[in-house]
């Protein structure tokens, strides 16, 4: 899963991750930038508009008029394969999460440790994303967006059973293409970054509480960080 990303850079350098026009970049306003949850409106990158590449924040869940329960934040990529009517009408609208990494938590109910997993090269994630959102239509959790996670291997998977699809920035900048069918898009995912090219380590319990906006928040806690 994905509940938590750090989103400190300026826009820009999101945006240089894929090759745009950095023209556009620059009127997504501010937000969340150190322990951005769910609810929020973290930056996301499209090509929703006219066609060219843009920066927006968006909001973060996704919830149907219909949709009983509150706004999914996630979209697994089993049922997103599988033509699950949920998602269905959102593969032709997709996006681009940008971020420097993500919190997961392991132990128990109330003893619950954070940690922080990034790329080994520190350069931005591209995370897959969906949306309902479209210009022109208000920020809503009925026109959230959500990340597409797949199951965990490797050493992460001792930290949580699910990630976010990273991608690289040429399947990231194909992800986003309005012009390629919605098949050929979702082949995409089948070769996210592996896991072998990030690392994770425990930070403070601090960004529990998504108040919590310090810099020092994806900071090891420990002198030698448990990277894999």
């Amino acid at each position: 899963m994905c509940g938590r990303i750090k989103q400190a850079r300026d826009e820009a350098d999101y945006m240089e991750t894929i090759r745009t026009n950095v023209g556009t970049i620059l009127d997504a306003g501010s937000g969340l930038k150190y322990n951005v949850p769910p609810g929020t409106r973290p930056l996301v990158i499209h090509r929703l508009n006219d066609g060219a590449e843009h920066i927006d924040r968006l909001f973060w869940g996704y919830k149907p008029p219909w949709y009983k329960r509150g706004p999914a934040s996630n979209a697994r990529l089993d049922t997103v394969l599988k033509g699950s009517p949920f998602w269905r009408p959102l593969l032709a609208r997709r996006i681009i999460v940008p971020a420097d990494g993500w919190y997961e938590w392991t132990g128990e109910k109330g003893d619950k440790q954070p940690w922080y997993i990034n790329p080994k090269d520190g350069e931005p994630i591209l995370m897959a994303g969906l949306t309902a959102w479209l210009p022109g239509r208000e920020v809503l959790a009925e026109t959230g967006f959500v990340i597409v996670t797949d199951d965990a291997a490797g050493g992460m998977i001792d930290i949580h059973d699910r990630r976010p699809i990273c991608l690289t920035p040429d399947d990231a900048r194909a992800w986003i293409d309005p012009e390629l069918p919605v098949d050929t898009a979702l082949e995409l995912l089948s070769t996210p970054r592996p896991e072998s090219a990030f690392q994770w380590w425990e930070v403070t319990r601090k960004v529990g509480n998504s108040k919590y906006q310090m810099p020092d928040a994806a900071e090891p806690v420990r002198s030698i960080p448990s990277s894999r």
